[in-house]
C-alpha cells in the first residue's frame, strides 16, 4: 500500500559543436549552465562527454574544426525545447541536435555519472603524394608498375 510512486520519463541525448578557440573555463561554465536548465526542468543529468576538438565533414561557421561535446539526460519531454533554446543563446555554440533514446524510464533507475574528456585524435600529418610524384618510400605507382596499361 505505501508503495512508492515510480516517475518515468525520457532519456535524450544532445551533441553540440563549440568554436574551436572555445577556451576550457567557458566550456565548464556552459556545462553547468546547462545541467542547471536540466534539473530546474526537473531532469537529471547522467553525463556530460567531452569529445575534443575535431575536423569537421564540412565547414560549420566557417570553420574547419570543432569542439565536439555530448549529454545524456532524462527528464520530460519539454525538457529538450528548454535545453536548446539555451544552446542557441550561447555565442559559441554552433551547432546541436538532441535524439530521443528511451521511453518510460524509472527516473530513479538511471544514476549520475562522472564526466568524461575523451582523449584527443591523432591526426596524421604527413602529406599524400600526387600520382607519380616520389616519397621518402620511392615512387608512389604508375600505370606500369600496377600492371595497367
Amino acid at each position: 500500500m505505501a508503495e512508492a510512486q515510480k516517475r518515468f520519463v525520457r532519456v535524450y541525448e544532445t551533441t553540440y559543436l563549440l568554436k574551436a578557440e572555445t577556451p576550457d573555463d567557458q566550456v565548464e561554465e556552459i556545462k553547468e549552465r546547462l545541467r542547471a536548465v536540466v534539473g530546474r526542468e526537473g531532469g537529471k543529468v547522467i553525463r556530460f562527454t567531452n569529445q575534443g576538438k575535431r575536423k569537421t565533414a564540412f565547414p560549420v561557421a566557417k570553420q574547419a574544426k570543432a569542439l565536439y561535446m555530448h549529454c545524456l539526460y532524462v527528464g520530460r519531454p519539454g525538457l529538450v525545447a528548454e535545453f536548446e533554446r539555451n544552446l542557441k543563446m550561447i555565442d559559441s555554440v554552433t551547432k546541436f541536435e538532441s535524439v530521443r533514446l528511451a521511453d518510460d524510464v524509472d527516473f530513479d533507475a538511471r544514476q549520475v555519472e562522472a564526466d568524461v574528456k575523451v582523449a584527443p585524435v591523432e591526426e596524421e600529418q604527413r602529406p599524400r603524394a600526387e600520382f607519380g610524384e616520389r616519397t621518402e618510400e620511392g615512387f608512389e605507382p604508375g600505370f606500369e608498375e600496377r600492371g595497367e596499361e
